[in-house]
């Protein structure tokens, strides 16, 4: 699947699974959500696959950063729970997270990126960095591997063995796209009412 419909499902999907009640509590998931859904096409080969994938990266990381300084103006803990797990480990989860990105940038499509191990080792990096924000981070990256799972192209899940999964089910790039993007819209904006009203 193309950007949008991975952050139309990662948002959704961070949104369901955390279920938060107020705003300071939708801030972690947003800031998780955004950079979950998309970390995994870090390893985009494909020139017009790259582009789509790098334009919508940018935007991700700027509604990330919109959620870290909010949360920063609220006071709402994720910027208290910052080296929360200690300054050493805060700067471990940092500098764990860049190597594996970085690594998994030249992993080949659909390979490292977007294995379970890395999944594992980006959301325990996260954990260090943002406590509240790995739940999150996990459910996007994690609707991300399953949406290229049904692809017609094999995903690398079990890295690092070579055969990949592939249901071949759906072109990522035609009409599923579209329909797995509205639906996602339709479930995110879903899950953020049914918080909302929780919380009245």
């Amino acid at each position: 699947m193309l950007a949008k419909a991975h952050i139309a499902v990662g948002m959704a999907a961070a949104f369901t699974i955390v279920r938060p009640e107020t705003v300071a509590e939708a801030l972690p998931v947003i800031t998780g959500g955004a950079l979950g859904c998309l970390i995994c096409d870090l390893d985009c080969e494909n020139k017009s696959e790259k582009s789509d994938s790098s334009h919508w990266r940018f935007v991700m990381a700027i509604v990330a950063a919109a959620a870290l300084i909010e949360d920063h103006l609220l006071d709402a803990g994720m910027w208290r729970s910052l080296g929360q797990n200690g300054q050493y480990l805060w700067f471990a989860g940092l500098a764990g997270f860049v190597i594996t990105c970085v690594f998994a940038g030249g992993s080949g499509h659909r390979g490292f990126s977007h294995s379970l191990l890395a999944m594992v080792l980006e959301t325990f990096c996260i954990w260090l960095i943002f406590p509240s924000a790995a739940v999150p981070f996990a459910a996007s990256f994690a609707s991300h591997v399953l949406l290229d799972v049904t692809n017609k192209r094999s995903v690398r899940l079990l890295w690092p063995a070579k055969k990949g999964i592939c249901f071949g089910w759906f072109y990522a790039d035609k009409l599923a796209n579209k329909v797995v993007t509205v639906c996602g819209i339709v479930c995110t904006a879903a899950a953020i009412l049914l918080c909302l009203r929780s919380n009245v």
